[in-house]
């Protein structure tokens, strides 16, 4: 029944992997030290994390700048915010947005952003945004996870998407579950083609034939293993047939450890003369019993009974002077 659930599971993966093929943002985490400042470009989209940790690092001082294509602005919408409360009123952990390719802009917003208190929207009347974010010693947060969109003003061109608050973002931003127009307005009515879900449901199809068909797969190599044990027990547990002695084509073991038991269930009326075969000598076979009883040990033929040839026993006829010299019963 595990198994089962396992298997389903893989299958809807799978199905869910192959009916979304939407890509992700490009994406830039800040260090936990900078010495020098950061910069990035972008066509469409980006966004800038404020570490690769669970918590960004004590003590931070870092700068980067994204620029968008040329003709276009730049607009920050904060995806999370979360930094490190204030202390008598002041900052201790920010964030600063400046107008242009550094820290020497002109500052966008007239206080630092702290707290949970994080701006709604940022943008910038250039093709470059600076994001500076410091630090002190005392605590770690969670940080910031803040989107950067490329942005023209309206009227919007035809491969442009037209979002609710007048700006322009290139149409491929349109239901890629990240809020590129700061209102969420490409993000609303999505249908199943802009949210890259296929309608014909072929994705499903293929995903559950994939699923059947590892299950097939599954039983048969489950099947042949089952198979081969109960031969093997069934080897075990019966005698090798006479005809099988010379036999080329049956591949038994050769080994004293699994034929010693004792066969209650036999009973032969013949036993060959002579001394026992090799074959013989590594298995108890159907020469190897007698009526009701078995040697206990493979090598062991001088248990078998010595039957002695009577001369001119024929047609059931047997001299009873072969005896003669012995004491009378």
């Amino acid at each position: 029944m595990h198994g089962m659930r396992v298997m389903w599971c893989f299958v809807l993966g799978c199905t869910l992997l192959i009916s979304y093929s939407k890509a992700a943002l490009q994406a830039v985490y800040l260090p936990s030290t900078c010495s020098s400042a950061l910069s990035s470009t972008f066509t469409t989209s980006m966004r800038v994390q404020s570490s690769t940790a669970l918590t960004y690092s004590n003590n931070v001082n870092c700068a980067i700048t994204v620029t968008a294509p040329s003709g276009h602005q730049v607009l920050a919408v904060p995806r999370r915010f979360e930094l490190e409360e204030q202390r008598t009123g002041a900052c201790v952990d920010y964030v600063n947005f400046y107008a242009g390719a550094s820290t020497g802009s002109p500052k966008i917003n007239p206080q630092p952003y702290c707290d949970r208190s994080g701006p709604h929207n940022v943008s910038s009347s250039s093709t470059s945004m600076t994001l500076e974010f410091v630090t002190d010693g005392s605590a770690r947060y969670r940080g910031f996870d803040i989107i950067f969109a490329a942005f023209t003003n309206a009227p919007c061109a035809t491969d442009y998407f037209s979002c609710s608050n007048g700006l322009c973002i290139d149409k491929s931003l349109r239901c890629d579950s990240f809020n590129q127009c700061g209102d969420e307005s490409d993000e609303t009515a999505c249908t199943a083609e802009e949210l890259g879900i296929v309608d014909d449901n072929s994705a499903l199809i293929y995903g559950l034939a994939f699923g059947l068909g590892s299950l097939v797969v599954i039983g048969v190599i489950i099947g042949v293993l089952v198979y081969r044990h109960y031969k093997w027990k069934r080897f075990l547990n019966e005698p090798i047939p006479k005809e099988h002695y010379t036999s080329t084509l049956r591949n038994y073991p050769v080994t004293k450890k699994y034929y010693k038991k004792s066969y209650q269930s036999y009973a032969y009326t013949n036993v060959a003369s002579g001394p026992p075969s090799r074959m013989s000598n590594d298995f108890e076979t159907d020469e190897d019993l007698d009526i009701g009883s078995r040697p206990t040990t493979p090598s062991s033929s001088a248990s078998k009974k010595n039957h002695l040839q009577v001369p001119g026993a024929k047609s059931g006829k047997i001299n009873m002077n072969v005896n003669a010299g012995a004491s009378n019963c």
